[in-house]
C-alpha cells in the first residue's frame, strides 16, 4: 500500500494545504529525517504524513533512490547530502557529475523539488567523531556547483551545514566571531557560498549551548520564566536561540558577510538521553519556536525578518553517534512506531494538537526479554552480558536525568537485554544472555518505557553509491 501514493491523493492533500493558506510567506519551515535506526518509516509513509501535517520541506540524509521516488511530484522541497564517505572517495570532477546526474538532474526530471545540496556535513566541528578536520570542503562544494551548472540546475544552491562550535564562546553576540584555528577555511567557504548566493546553514542543539556556557537552562526556552538575561549594548536577549543567532551575525559580519542569508538548518528539543530532556520540555521548547517564527519578528540584530528552519527531527534514531551525548538518539517528534510523542503545530498557528499519525506500521508482538533477577547468577559475568547488550544496541535512556536513570540494578539489566531483542527484530538468539527469560508481561516502569519495536523492511544505503552511469 505504501510503495506509491496514488496522485489523486496527493493533489487532494496539496489542494487542501493550499486552501488552508501557505504556511510560509517568504520562509519556511521544514525538518530532517535521519534513517539511522533500526526500524524505519517507509518513504511513502513519510511524504503522507509531511502532506498530512503540511510541512512542505525536508532533509534527507540519505538520499537513496527508492526515497528520492516517493517524492516525485509531491511539490516537497528536498535538500540531499554528499556525505563524507563519498567526498572522500571523490578524486575527479565526473565523480560528482555521475552524482548529481543520478540523484538530482534525473529525479528532478521525474518532479522532485530540490531547494539545496550539502556538500558534507560539519566540517569545522569540534567533535570527537571528526577527530580531525574534513578537508577538500570548498574544493568539492565548487565542484558541485560546476555539476549542477553543467546540468542547467541554477536554481538549486550548494553550501555545507556547521554545528554552533565554529563560533568562538563569547559573552555577548556583538562580539561573535569565527573560531581562530578555522578561520582560514571558513573565509574561503565564505566566499566560495557568496559567490554563488547559497545561504549559511546553522545547526543548534539549545540543550547543548545552555549547559555549555552554563547559562540557566530556562533561557533556551521562549517563555523563559528566569529572570536570566543578556544586555549587549541597546540590545536585550531574553532566549538562547536570538542569543545564538546574532552571534552568528556578528561573526558574518566581521568576516565581511554582514547581509549573509542565515538558514537554521537543525533545531529541536530532545525527550530522553540528559537532564531537561523530556517530552514536556521538548513540547514546551517547540510552542514557543514556532510562535516566534510565526510573528516574522526576527533578532534584534536582523529584526522584522523570516528565520528558515528545519526541525530536528521526524523520528528518533537508535543507532546514531552520540558525541553531544545520549539526547542525540531522542530528536524525533515521532516514535518509532508512527505515534507523536508531544503536541507541535508546523503549521504555525499555534493550535493545542498533536500531529498525525503514521499510518502502516506493524507492530511486533507483545514479548519481552527480560532478565530473571536470580541472585545465584555470576554477577560479573552478567555484567559483561549487560555492557554487552548495551553497546549492540541502544541503552542512552539512561543518561542522567534520563527517564531510566532511576532504574535498579536487576531493571537496567532488563531494559538492555530487550533492547537487543527488540533492535534484533525479536530475534530469540538476541535472548540468549545469562538470565535472560521471554515474559508477556509488560515489564515497564511509570517513567520507563520497555519498548516494542515495529516491523521493517527498509534497508538504509546511505545514498552514497551510483548504481548506474550516464
Amino acid at each position: 500500500m505504501y510503495k506509491k501514493i496514488s496522485s489523486l491523493w496527493i493533489s487532494l492533500l496539496m489542494s487542501l494545504i493550499i486552501f488552508c493558506g501557505e504556511i510560509h510567506v517568504g520562509a519556511y519551515l521544514g525538518i530532517n529525517w535521519g534513517r539511522m535506526a533500526t526500524q524505519k518509516f517507509v518513504p511513502s509513509m513519510v511524504v503522507d504524513l509531511l502532506l498530512q501535517n503540511g510541512i512542505p520541506e525536508l532533509r534527507l540524509f540519505q538520499p537513496s533512490l527508492h526515497v528520492l521516488d516517493a517524492f516525485a511530484e509531491t511539490n516537497i522541497g528536498l535538500i540531499i547530502t554528499l556525505q563524507e564517505n563519498f567526498l572522500k572517495n571523490t578524486v575527479e570532477q565526473k565523480q560528482i557529475d555521475d552524482y548529481i546526474h543520478e540523484r538530482v538532474k534525473v529525479y528532478s526530471e521525474k518532479g522532485v523539488k530540490f531547494r539545496y545540496v550539502y556538500v558534507g556535513n560539519e566540517p569545522f566541528t569540534k567533535s570527537l567523531y571528526m577527530k580531525k578536520q574534513f578537508n577538500g570542503t570548498i574544493r568539492f562544494l565548487n565542484m558541485t556547483r560546476v555539476a549542477l551548472d553543467k546540468f542547467n540546475l541554477p536554481d538549486i544552491k550548494a553550501t555545507t551545514p556547521h554545528f554552533t562550535d565554529v563560533l568562538t564562546n563569547v559573552s555577548k553576540p556583538s562580539e561573535g566571531d569565527f573560531r581562530e584555528d578555522i578561520k582560514g577555511k571558513m573565509l574561503g567557504f565564505l566566499d566560495s557560498i557568496n559567490k554563488t548566493g547559497a545561504p549559511f546553514i546553522i545547526h543548534m542543539f539549545p540543550i547543548y549551548t545552555v549547559y555549555r556556557y552554563g547559562f540557566d537552562v530556562d533561557f533556551a526556552f521562549f517563555d523563559n520564566k528566569s529572570k536570566f538575561k543578556i544586555v549587549d549594548g541597546n540590545n536585550t536577549y531574553t532566549n538562547l536561540f536570538t542569543f545564538i543567532y546574532d552571534t552568528l551575525v556578528s561573526a558574518l559580519a566581521r568576516a565581511g558577510y554582514g547581509d549573509m542569508e542565515i538558514v537554521v538548518g537543525q533545531i529541536g528539543w530532545p525527550t530522553d538521553g540528559y537532564v531537561s530532556a523530556s517530552e514536556q520540555n521538548a513540547e514546551r521548547f517547540h510552542r514557543g519556536l514556532l510562535k516566534y517564527i510565526a510573528k516574522k519578528e526576527g533578532t534584534p540584530l536582523r529584526p522584522n525578518r523570516d528565520i528558515d528552519m528545519y526541525l530536528l527531527g521526524l523520528t528518533d534514531e537508535n543507532m546514531v553517534v552520540t558525541d553531544y551525548g545520549p539526547y542525540q538518539r531522542h530528536w524525533g517528534i515521532y516514535k518509532h512506531d508512527g505515534v507523536p510523542k508531544y503536541k507541535i503545530d508546523f503549521t504555525l498557528q499555534d493550535r493545542d494538537v498533536k500531529p498525525s499519525i503514521a499510518k502502516g506500521t506493524v507492530r511486533m508482538p507483545n514479548r519481552w526479554c527480560v532478565f530473571d533477577g536470580k541472585t545465584d547468577h555470576n554477577e560479573t559475568l552478567v555484567l559483561q552480558d549487560y555492557d554487552f547488550a548495551c553497546e549492540k544496541s541502544d541503552c542512552t535512556a539512561f543518561g542522567s536525568g534520563a527517564t531510566c536513570d532511576h532504574l535498579s540494578f536487576t531493571e537496567k539489566v532488563s531494559y538492555a537485554y530487550n533492547m537487543l531483542y527488540q533492535m534484533g527484530n525479536q530475534d530469540m538468539r538476541k535472548c540468549k544472555l545469562l538470565g535472560a527469560k521471554m515474559t508477556t508481561n509488560n515489564p515497564s516502569t511509570p517513567d520507563c518505557d520497555f519498548p516494542i519495536e515495529i516491523l521493517t523492511a527498509e534497508v538504509v544505503d546511505g545514498g552514497s553509491g551510483l548504481t548506474k552511469k550516464y
